[in-house]
Parts: C-alpha cells; sequence; structure tokens
C-alpha cells in the first residue's frame, strides 16, 4: 500500500489533533495539576556559614523562632513557638529546589 501525500498530510493533522484534545480532556477532568502561586512561597531565605577550625564564624545570639527536624530523611523546618498547632513545616531546598537531605545517623566531622 502506497501513501499519497495527501494521506500523509491528513495524518499528522489527526494526530495533531488527537493530542490536543487528549490534552483538553485530560485539563478539564483535573488529570493536569497547573502551578499556583500558594504552591512556590518562599517563606525564609537561609545561607550556609562554613564552620572551619583556622576561622571563627559569628552567629546572632537571638533565637531565628525556627527549628528544624528530619522526616523520612529530609530536613523540614517550621516555627518555634508553634502552640496552635496549625503552623505548616517546609521542607528546606537549596537554590534549585532540591531537597537537603538529613540523616540522625551522621557523625558530626572530625569525630
Amino acid at each position: 500500500m502506497k501513501f499519497t501525500e495527501r494521506d500523509i498530510k491528513v495524518a499528522i493533522v489527526a494526530a495533531i489533533v488527537a493530542f490536543a484534545v487528549s490534552v483538553i480532556m485530560l485539563d478539564m477532568k483535573g488529570y493536569i495539576k497547573h502551578v499556583t502561586e500558594d504552591d512556590s512561597n518562599v517563606i525564609a531565605n537561609f545561607k550556609l556559614l562554613s564552620v572551619d577550625v583556622k576561622s571563627t564564624t559569628k552567629v546572632s545570639p537571638k533565637s531565628s523562632n525556627k527549628e528544624a527536624f528530619c522526616v523520612d530523611g529530609y530536613l523540614l523546618v517550621r516555627p518555634e513557638k508553634n502552640q496552635s498547632g496549625t503552623a505548616v513545616a517546609g521542607i528546606l531546598v537549596d537554590d534549585k529546589n532540591r531537597a537537603i537531605a538529613c540523616s540522625k545517623d551522621l557523625p558530626a566531622p572530625g569525630q
């Protein structure tokens, strides 16, 4: 069987239309999740202070009112004074949105 140029064009147009209809139907049924501004809010920025035996690092004596904890191998941060229990914890990520891993079994450097 030999396809004509018209048959090839119809097949290409049909494929594009089928793809577009599929995407529209998936979106209408709620299977495609759209990112909102609320999903990507930055609550606080953090920086890493290098701890070296040759230099001194000055840290403020004031509390940051945040606490970090380890859940499923990832470092989460939440407000320290959370009497209501409604404050949501956030996962700590680097500048490329990669999660910071943590371990309770990891020894301190130099031990």
